[in-house]
């Protein structure tokens, strides 16, 4: 680590990353649009311009993104040159920036709003009208570009070249008339295009699915784990007033995804949002499945496991450890559904695993089993409990309809299945409403978090689970 003076104070930084880097480690606020710790540096916006003074040379102001950090150089982020160096860029920047704030989806998380408001810069000096570029103009099914709000940061540019290794995206044009633009107007492809959009700093590239959805300041952010592969990336729920989930984000991670996801993670926020929740739960009576309390129903089950024995156990891969944990203690063999790879995968995050935690089920001992065997299973078991979020899903509800009526199906699922085996169902949070754990396919954990309530009568199913052990300890120790 090299030695250095950061606004009067000595701190360590690394020689291997540049000033920027250092500041922001040590909770220096400096402005950047071009710079993306994910991305290679280009000093292209001139934003992060900080005072730096070396040995004897007096004190200049250098953009702090292109500046490596040398033994004993002396930085001052707070400088008045520094302050009036950035003012001037930002009064370059909002030239030509369209005044539509309140229309922008950007809007309250907009680093040019932040950064001309901490700066000072409320005022042009220009009276030329602003440039006429293209708005809203599409770039595949995906992203929506207003050519007029960009700044030209190559953020977008540079993301193609070197994360996906595919270069999709040009800066057209030279001088005033320069624009990003796709190669011969061809439309984006590919599974991380929404990337963009979460790296563009002024709100230029927007996602088609977002669009005037929400307000940024009425959406609830929890952190949590994306469960479409075996990766298990970091992110970002984020719900709109508590109750309807409206964007999935990445969030950093060094270990397991960097900044990025896939636009497959991206946009499956839609299945949190099914209508027909499953609350509370069902028993099958004389006219079909009929209301009844959670806690009688749980009588019902321990009923069935006294009357015949521990039950075959058909868990979802969603599980979390700790239900994993709870659920293993009720079954004679205890099994996780294992659907076969998807075409997704890839060489930069997608695994074309869709099973989140099959390496954290598998070393709590349950086995794999694709759903084909797993309903051969269910047909010649006399008990079997289907647990967890989208199991029925897996499994299909058309195939589960036609399993012998003298199964007693037993399952705890986020939504009802109409099936004549299925004798008790229960009401279970999704992977928005509860906390837990999945392992992805490294070891590495990834944590749920809890971005909403889940509906009115559904329990935890870890609680579920305990108390479904306590009434049936009797019984399964026999």
């Amino acid at each position: 680590m090299t030695k250095i003076i950061l606004n009067g104070r000595e701190v360590e930084a690394d020689p291997k990353q540049p000033l920027i880097a250092a500041c922001h480690e040590h909770a220096s606020a400096v402005p950047m649009y071009c710079y993306h710790p994910g991305l290679s540096p280009v000093g292209s916006c001139r934003i992060c311009q900080v005072e730096v003074k070396q040995g004897e040379t007096p004190a200049r102001v250098v953009v702090a993104c292109r500046t490596p950090v040398v033994e004993g150089m002396v930085v001052n982020t707070e400088a008045p040159k520094a302050h009036e160096a950035r003012r001037q860029c930002l009064e370059f920047l909002l030239k030509n920036h369209p005044l539509d704030c309140p229309i922008c989806d950007k809007a309250g998380e907009c680093d040019l709003q932040d950064y001309s408001f901490a700066e000072g810069q409320g005022e042009g000096r220009s009276v030329e009208p602003r440039r006429k570029l293209e708005k809203r103009k599409s770039l595949g099914d995906v992203i929506v570009l207003d050519q007029e709000r960009c700044i030209l940061c190559s953020r977008c540019v540079r993301f193609f070249e070197e994360v996906t290794k595919k270069p999709q995206l040009t800066v057209a044009g030279l001088g005033s008339r320069s624009v990003i633009s796709t190669f011969a107007d061809r439309p984006l492809e590919g599974n991380y295009q929404g990337n963009v959009a979460d790296i563009c700093p002024v709100g230029a590239l927007t996602l088609q699915s977002f669009r005037f959805q929400a307000r940024v300041w009425n959406l609830t952010k929890a952190p949590s784990t994306c469960g479409e592969c075996s990766r298990g990336c970091s992110i970002t729920v984020e719900v709109l007033r508590r109750q309807e989930v409206k964007r999935l984000r990445p969030r950093p991670n060094p270990a397991v995804n960097q900044f990025w996801m896939c636009d497959h993670g991206r946009f499956s926020f839609e299945r949190f949002n099914a209508p027909g929740r499953l609350a509370g739960a069902l028993l099958r009576g004389r006219t079909g499945l009929e209301a009844i309390d959670p806690a009688d129903a749980l009588d019902e089950i321990a009923d069935l496991v006294r009357m015949h024995g521990a039950p075959l156990v058909v868990a979802s891969p969603w599980l979390t450890q700790e239900e994993g944990e709870r659920l293993r203690v009720l079954g004679g063999a205890n099994h996780f559904l294992s659907p076969a790879p998807n075409t997704l995968k890839d060489d930069l995050l997608h695994t074309g695993d869709p099973c989140p935690n099959r390496r954290g089920l598998g070393a709590l001992g349950f086995a794999p089993l694709a759903p084909a065997e797993a309903l051969e299973r269910l047909r010649a078991a006399p008990l079997a409990l289907l647990v967890g979020e989208r199991a029925v899903e897996l499994l299909g509800a058309a195939a589960l309809a036609t399993l012998p009526s003298t199964l007693r199906l037993v399952v705890l699922d986020t939504h009802p299945l109409d099936a004549p085996a299925a004798c008790i169902e229960i009401g279970v949070p999704d992977a928005s409403e509860r906390t837990g754990t999945w392992l992805n396919l490294d070891g590495h954990a990834g944590t749920l978090g809890i971005a909403r309530s889940a509906p009115a009568g559904v329990a935890p199913l870890t609680r579920t689970l305990d108390e479904l052990v306590r009434r049936t300890r009797g019984a399964l120790a026999r």
